[in-house]
Order: structure tokens, then sequence, then C-alpha cells
């Protein structure tokens, strides 16, 4: 009996290790680790994202702009037919002269009004219609239009990723920042632990008073809260990675990025050739254009047009239901000039509206690319400063980090007090955030300088 027990024990066991070895192998296939370097996290971006997708969709819509205008130059064939039951009978009353009642006196002919049915009890027509325009400048202008339009929407759509991309960048190097400032609090954080049990051990063993033991333990605790802000920080920052790549929110996103490593900047650029890489600028271009264009357009309304129309028409009449009784059958075509001669001053109305959005068009080209100018400019300011910030912070990570070390040694040595030697620790810390937050914001600056100069 108690063999049984113990078998039937062993193969509950069998069973629970079982389930769960399946548990955590179906969590395991949930939870996705993805690497991404920066590079691999723009392509995700460019695949994934949902703004990104919303960009092009509407881009697509300027293309079917296009083709509609298009349509205007080809025939337009419609085909039309109508059944329909006369349920009365449809009269047609005249007078007719009666010669068997002739006045004998007078001579005079009386008249009779007589009623015929002259309706069937079913019609039939079927027609054939064909619109083909032969001239007209107004549309060949509007093809132009659609066209200028579609290549606004394209290097809309372009300009909408390049500024979804040059956030999506940012992020990432935020994140690592953050990551960054995380590991660099963690580790004051167990630091200023170890110094406090290192410190309750002196305490136990009565070689040091309690209020350096409290010190050191008032130091940890105030590292405390800087770990876990920096790390919900993180997490967060994280969380909006994975919404802009388009990832599972389940998946465990690592980052591959050594932040102290970076490029210097070219920044001797011609800003005019420049200012035709962007698409904003290629834009403002295309704009001025399209509206030439359109008082081009307006002016055409002064123009004749041209239209050539044909059909073919079967008409039957029936009082049964057979529509080859009493046919006919006719064939058409006609040429159509329309010449406009007066709309109460609407057309010139009309033109010089668009002449005035031209010369407006023609001023934002110029004020776009002085703000431009001087938006490269700027940055190219901003990043020689920001490389002077990065040496000086290094100088100052140096200097931080040997008295770091020399107060290590000497509170070792109980030759320097907990106050001073945390402020010296906090310095310490805080050079090594300065660093990598001064080559954070020199890699940002260098990101929107490639984009202000069309290089992005």
């Amino acid at each position: 009996m108690a063999s049984f027990l113990i078998h039937k024990k062993n193969i509950t066991t069998i069973i629970l290790i079982f389930l769960l070895s399946l548990n955590s192998s179906f969590l395991y296939s949930q939870n996705n680790i993805v690497e991404y370097n920066i590079e691999d996290f723009s392509e995700a971006v460019l695949e994934n994202n949902i703004q990104i997708k919303i960009s092009q969709e509407k881009m697509k819509l300027t293309k079917l702009s296009e083709k509609e205008a298009i349509s205007v130059f080809l025939p337009q064939i419609n085909a039309q037919a109508t059944t329909k039951h006369n349920f009365n009978e449809q009269l047609m009353y005249i007078e007719f002269p009666d010669y068997e009642n002739i006045d004998p006196i007078t001579g005079e002919i009386p008249v009779v009004l007589q009623e015929f049915n002259v309706g069937f009890n079913n019609d039939f027509q079927a027609h054939l219609l064909v619109e083909q325009n032969i001239f007209n400048l107004k549309s060949i202008y509007d093809l132009k239009a659609a066209q200028q339009s579609s290549q606004i929407g394209e290097l809309q759509n372009e300009n909408n990723t390049k500024e979804i991309l040059v956030s999506a960048r940012k992020s990432f190097l935020q994140t690592v920042l953050m990551q960054q400032v995380y590991e660099i609090n963690k580790l004051s954080e167990q630091n200023a632990k170890s110094k406090y049990i290192d410190a309750k051990n002196k305490y136990d063993n009565k070689l040091i008073s309690e209020f350096e033991m409290l010190q050191t333990k008032i130091s940890w605790e105030e590292e405390i809260p800087k770990t876990l802000q920096s790390e919900r920080n993180t997490l967060i920052l994280l969380s909006n990675l994975k919404f802009l790549a388009g990832l599972n929110s389940d998946d465990s996103l690592v980052l591959k990025h050594d932040l102290s490593n970076f490029e210097q900047a070219n920044s001797n650029v011609r800003i005019s050739q420049s200012l035709k890489n962007r698409p904003d600028y290629k834009m403002l271009e295309t704009n001025v254009d399209l509206q030439s264009n359109l008082v081009k357009n307006s002016q055409s309304e002064f123009y004749p047009t041209l239209s050539l129309n044909g059909g073919y028409s079967y008409l039957s009449n029936s009082n049964e239901w057979n529509f080859n009784e009493n046919k006919n059958k006719y064939l058409y075509a006609e040429l159509k000039l329309t010449v406009p001669i007066f709309s109460g001053g609407y057309r010139r109305t009309q033109i010089a509206k668009s002449k005035i959005e031209y010369n407006n068009s023609q001023l934002q080209k110029q004020e776009a690319e002085l703000s431009m100018t001087i938006e490269i400019e700027n940055l190219e300011l901003k990043l020689a400063e920001e490389l002077k910030i990065i040496e000086v912070t290094k100088s100052t990570l140096t200097t931080a980090k040997k008295a770091y070390q020399i107060a290590v040694s000497m509170a070792e040595n109980g030759l320097i007090s907990q106050i001073d030697f945390r402020k010296i620790r906090n310095d310490y810390k805080k050079a090594e955030i300065n660093l990598f937050n001064s080559i954070y914001n020199y890699k940002c600056t260098q990101i929107d300088f490639n984009k202000a100069i069309g290089n992005f």
C-alpha cells in the first residue's frame, strides 16, 4: 500500500513538472527579446510606424487626383435603358368633317370630334451615349495642376517620414541616456548601501559612533528615490520606443548603442545647395509652380471649348412584351462649340484671386528660405558650442573621478566626514551624467543639422 502511494505521488510530480514546463515555454514564446541598434530601430519605424502608414495613405489620395484629371481626356460612354407599362389608354382627339350631314340650305359641313387610342401598353427605350472633349484648355491645366499636387503629396509624405524618423532617433538616444543614468544611480545606491552595511558593522563593534553610522544610512536612503525615478523613466521611454517601432508591448527591447562614441559633424556646407535637398523646401518650390499654373488655369476660362457627342437609340412600342414591334432606330452625332461671352466679372475675379495666391506662394518661399538659412547657421553654432561642452565635461569627469578615488581612500582611513564624502561622490556622479548628457545633446543636434541640410 505504501509503495502504491509513493508511486502515485511520483506520477503526480511528473505531471506537475510537465505542465510547468509547458507553461514556461508558452510564456517564453509570448515574450520575445528584440535587440536594436539605432539603424535597425529606424528601419523598424519606417516599416511599422502607424503615422508613417497614415502619411502614405494620404499620398495615395493625391495620386488619385491625377487619374481623375486624365479621365477628362478619355471618352465618356454611358448606356441607358427604360421600359414603361401604361395602365391607361393614350387618347388623341381630332375633328373630322361630317359629309353625311351637310346642311341642304346653307351647304355648311358640320365637324365631328373623334377620339383615337394612339398609345401602346408597353414602351421600351435603349440609348448609348458617347461624349468626347476635343479642345478644352482648362482640362490641360487641370491635369498639370493634378500632377503638381501629386508631387507635393509625395514630398509631404517624405517630409512627414523624416520628421517621424528624427523624433524616433532622438527618442532612441534619450532612452539610452536614461539607461546610463539609471545604471549610474543604481551603482551609486549599491555603493552607498555597502558603505552603510560596513559602517553598521563597525558601529556594532564599537569602532565608530552612531552619528557616523546614521550619516551613511542617510546617504544610502537618499540614493533610493533617484534610482527608482530613473528606472521608471527608462521603462516609460522603452514603451514609447515600442510604440514608435510597432512592437508588441510584451516584447523585451534591448538597445545596443554606445553613447560615449560620437563622430564630429561636418558643418562646412553650402546652404543654397542644402536647401534644394530638403523636401519641405521642394514643396514650396513646387507650390509656386502650382500657383503659377492655376493663374493660367483661370485665364483659360476665356477660351472656347469644343466637344463631340454621339449616340445610338432604339425605341419600340407594343401591347405585348415584345421589343421587336413598332421599333425605331437612329444614330446621331453633334459637334458642340461653347464660347464664353459674359459671366458678370466672375472669371476676372478668379484670375485676380489666383494671382494673389501666386504672389503669396513666392513670399512664403522667400520667408522659408531665410528661416531655413538661419536655422542651419544656428545649428552650426550649436554644434561647435556643444563640442566644447563635451571637452569641458570630460575634463570635469576626470577631475571628479580622481577626487572621488582620493575620498574613498580617506574615508577608509576615517580622514573625511560622511557629509564631505557624500558631496564628492555626488559631484562624481553628476559629472558622469553631465558627460553623457552633453554627448546626447550633441548627437541630437547632429540629427537636426543633417535634417536641416537635407542629408537625413
